[in-house]
C-alpha cells in the first residue's frame, strides 16, 4: 500500500512540472504575437552599404554591397531639407535619374547636396524602418573677403605768398613811384626837382614839356648908355 502511495506522489510532481512548462510556453507565444512577429520582421530587413562621392554641387550615392533593394523602399533624407524621396522616383524626386533596381554599382545623383548630411533609409512594406548608411555634412567654405584698395591721399598744394615789390630808391633818397607809361606818372629827376607832368607815348613825353628860361640880363630895348661907342682907328 505504501508503494502505491509513493508512485502516486511521483506522478503528481511530474504533472505540476509539465503544467508550469506549458504556462511558460504559452506566455512566450502571447508575447511573440503581441510584438507582431519580431523574428520574421528582422529576417525581412535588408543589409546594404553605400558610398558617397561629391560631384560639383551634387552627391553620388552608389550601392557598394549587400542585398538587392527595391528602389521604391529606399529613401534619401537630408538634414536640411528633410525626406527628398525614394530612389525609384515614385515618392518625391531624390535622384536626378530614377533607380528602380538598387544593386551593386547603381547610383543616385542627389542635386545640390554637397554640404548636406544625408541618410539612406529603407522603409519596409509592414512599416519597418532602417537606416542603411549615413554621410556627414561637409563644412561650408567661408567666402574670400574682397580686398579694399588703398587710397593714396592727394597732396594739398599750398599757395605761394604774394611778394609785394619794394619801391626802387631814386637819387638823393627819393623813391621812384611805380606805374604804367601813359598814365601821367610823375618821375623824379636828379637834385630833387620834379619833371613836368604830361602824357607819355611809348615812354617819350610828348606834351606838357617845360621850357627852361635862360639865365642872363633882362631883355629889352637897349638905351644909349648901353650902345657901344666905336673907336676910330687911325689918324
Amino acid at each position: 500500500m505504501n508503494r502505491r502511495w509513493g508512485d502516486r506522489g511521483i506522478s503528481e510532481q511530474t504533472l505540476l512540472i509539465l503544467m508550469a512548462a506549458a504556462a511558460v510556453l504559452l506566455a512566450m507565444s502571447v508575447v511573440t504575437s503581441l510584438s507582431g512577429g519580431a523574428g520574421s520582421a528582422d529576417a525581412d530587413r535588408p543589409r546594404a552599404s553605400f558610398v558617397f562621392e561629391t560631384n560639383g554641387t551634387d552627391v553620388l550615392v552608389t550601392h557598394y554591397g549587400g542585398d538587392r533593394l527595391n528602389g521604391s523602399h529606399v529613401y534619401v533624407v537630408s538634414d536640411r531639407r528633410g525626406r527628398l524621396g525614394n530612389f525609384a522616383g515614385t515618392d518625391g524626386e531624390a535622384c536626378a535619374t530614377p533607380v528602380s533596381n538598387v544593386t551593386r554599382g547603381a547610383s543616385c545623383r542627389v542635386s545640390g547636396a554637397t554640404y548636406e548630411a544625408l541618410a539612406i533609409v529603407w522603409n519596409g512594406s509592414n512599416g519597418g524602418r532602417l537606416v542603411l548608411d549615413r554621410r556627414p555634412a561637409a563644412p561650408t567654405p567661408s567666402p574670400t573677403p574682397t580686398a579694399t584698395p588703398t587710397v593714396t591721399p592727394t597732396p594739398t598744394v599750398t599757395p605761394s605768398a604774394t611778394v609785394t615789390p619794394t619801391p626802387a630808391a631814386g637819387p638823393n633818397g627819393t623813391s621812384i613811384p611805380t606805374g604804367t607809361p601813359g598814365n601821367s606818372t610823375v618821375t623824379p629827376v636828379p637834385n630833387g626837382t620834379t619833371a613836368p607832368t604830361g602824357t607819355a607815348t611809348n615812354g617819350t613825353e610828348t606834351s606838357g614839356t617845360a621850357t627852361a628860361t635862360p639865365a642872363g640880363p633882362t631883355t629889352g630895348t637897349p638905351t644909349s648908355a648901353d650902345t657901344p661907342t666905336a673907336t676910330p682907328t687911325g689918324g
